[in-house]
């Protein structure tokens, strides 16, 4: 089950964010770590991400998502109505199963229901894994930022994914 889950809902998945913004090098015995990464959740929640938890029967969480809509301003129809998918992480024991490519179809969904008509990510550009997923599900590259953190950094690549139904709407815009 998906549902939409609210800051005060969120610390069953607290782990597996710090793993999804961090990797191995975030560290649960850095007090400032953990309080870099709760300010990054409180970031997200003010900014109007909105974060859906995967469940399951028992309620139990599996993974996670979280989108940014920018819906534009009101009645400007070439701003806006994009989306940015800022993570997404399933726990390391529900991995492998789908449950990855489910949470990502439902904020797809969810995103395309309000009218946006492209979702964007990134993610690091070492992470080859990371990046078949997305071009399984329909993204592609259109950017790499090299070195972003640092000399010898791989850096970031973006993808992007038009929604079908709206491609066309997309092509004839401002």
């Amino acid at each position: 089950m998906i549902k939409e889950i609210q800051e005060d809902e969120f610390a069953p998945f607290f782990e597996l964010m710090a793993e999804v913004e961090c990797g191995k090098h975030f560290d649960f015995n850095n007090r400032n770590h953990i309080k870099w990464l709760k300010k990054r959740i409180s970031i997200h929640f003010f900014q109007g991400t909105k974060f859906f938890g995967y469940f399951t029967e028992d309620n139990s969480p599996m993974g996670f998502a979280a989108l940014l809509i920018d819906e534009g301003p009101e009645g400007v129809s070439c701003f806006g109505q994009k989306c940015e998918l800022l993570d997404i992480g399933v726990i390391p024991q529900h991995r492998g199963k789908g449950i990855g490519s489910e949470l990502l179809k439902y904020v797809e969904e969810y995103a395309e229901k309000l009218g946006v008509y492209c979702m964007y990510m990134s993610t690091y550009a070492r992470d080859y894994d990371v990046i078949a997923f997305y071009g399984k599900n329909g993204f592609v590259p259109v950017a790499t930022l090299p070195d972003v953190h640092g000399p010898n950094d791989e850096g970031i690549v973006f993808m992007r994914k038009l929604f079908e139904r709206l491609k066309e709407d997309a092509l004839h815009g401002c």
